[in-house]
């Protein structure tokens, strides 16, 4: 038995000490530093066992207890490094570090499955978090089922209002139907008087240019300068009044439902270049214009757009040392379909866009220049019966330009 000791205890064997030349300063700094490592290395493994029996919430106690045996079998170790400073007990040395091998492989072996499930847990922060995402949603909750409660309460007096408020729309929109009805029959009076009073205007304005002109027949060369002048002043007003007549009827006619074909706009305006012949000759304007294909539409509309906007631009421009008259397609756009009327006369200034529009509206007090103020009225009546647009891009001196836009068949 002796022997045994002999051999595990190894007195025979040289200890450690010798390795250190048995200098007190080395023994002592590493006899010192075992202890407190020892020491230490014993005292972890209880607070590990003490902590696990306290809280059995604890996932993965085993590991905890794996932890436990190998850090205390490390201490084990340092412990045999005092004992070995001054005897050889190195057998028993290496038992124990077989030991602590062995028990930090099962750690190492039994940590690695371990660590995709600890990961998986939720953190303190991250449980806080959801904690108070519960918790607000808890909130909402209490809030949702206070306003259902609330427009539970109010939902008679909701349902009382409602009732009310389709019994005075009903009422709102029959009295808009009987005033539109009105309207409408108002406008067909006052059309159907427009209509009757330029017919009854015709036949007078017609005899007074009769017996006007047949006077200067008769007795132009017995007439002298005043008198020439007279008769002159006398045609001139009557043209100026049979053309506002002639304007007044086709304003009260330019509301009027045609049948919507499908329009060739270039045969179109070379119709009304056709009408204004006269004009373009007498006053030697140059006319320029582009293709602007087809649409569907009332023919009339068009015909008068064109009418009255290229009348216009030969009028205005007719002053001026080459007068020109353009027009053109206008970029096609999601809004409709619409072309230019173009000139290079007197222009308009920017504060009488919107007035030039109106009806019986003139700017030019020229008698050569002044029109009857309708043409333009015809114009926007007509967009705008028709959902379409008319804008005026224009300054005094500067020409005017006319973009007419129709809505997209």
């Amino acid at each position: 038995m002796k022997g045994f000791w002999d051999w595990l205890l190894g007195p025979e064997m040289p200890p450690h000490g010798h390795c250190y030349l048995w200098n007190p300063e080395l023994v002592y700094l590493h006899v010192i530093s075992d202890v407190v490592i020892t020491v230490s290395y014993f005292t972890i493994p209880f607070a590990l066992v003490y902590l696990v029996r306290k809280r059995d919430d604890l996932k993965f106690n085993s590991l905890f207890y794996m932890f436990a045996l190998f850090i205390f079998a490390c201490g084990a170790t340092h412990l045999m490094n005092i004992y070995n400073v001054w005897h050889g007990a190195y057998w028993l040395s290496g038992g124990v570090k077989l030991i602590t091998a062995l028990a930090s492989l099962g750690t190492a072996v039994l940590i690695w499955p371990i660590i995709p499930k600890a990961l998986a847990i939720p953190s303190n922060s991250q449980l806080m978090a959801l904690n108070q995402q519960l918790q607000s949603e808890v909130d909402e909750r209490l809030r949702k089922q206070q306003e259902v409660e609330r427009l539970s309460n109010d939902l008679s007096e909701l349902v009382e209002q409602r009732t009310r408020e389709l019994a005075e729309a009903r009422l709102m929109r029959t009295l808009v139907e009987k005033t539109n009805s009105s309207l409408e029959r108002s406008n067909e009076v006052l059309g159907q008087y427009a209509r009757v009073t330029a017919y009854d205007m015709r036949e007078p304005l017609r005899s007074v240019r009769v017996y006007a002109q047949t006077l200067s027949d008769k007795l132009g060369d017995s007439l002298d300068e005043e008198g020439r002048q007279c008769i002159k002043m006398i045609l001139g007003a009557n043209k100026r009044v049979e053309n506002m007549v002639d304007g007044l009827r086709n304003y009260s006619e330019c509301d009027k439902e045609g049948e919507v074909v499908d329009l060739d706009l270039d045969t179109l305006l070379q119709d009304v270049l056709n009408e204004l012949g006269d004009e373009v000759r007498k006053t030697g304007v140059q006319i320029d214009h582009q293709p602007l294909g087809h649409t569907h539409g009332v023919r009339e509309h068009y015909r008068q757009l064109m009418l009255q906007l290229i009348g216009n631009g030969i009028k205005f421009s007719a002053g001026h040392e080459t007068p020109k008259v353009e027009i053109g397609p206008l970029p096609s756009s999601g809004a409709g379909v619409g072309f230019y009327v173009r000139d290079n006369g007197v222009g308009i200034a920017k504060q009488y866009h919107a007035r030039i529009l109106g009806l019986f509206e003139r700017l030019n007090s020229d008698p050569e220049l002044a029109g009857t103020g309708v043409g333009l009225a015809i114009c926007k009546r007509i967009v705008d019966e028709s959902g379409g647009r008319l804008d005026v891009v224009s300054d005094e001196g500067k020409g005017a330009e006319f973009r007419v836009t129709m809505p997209s068949p």
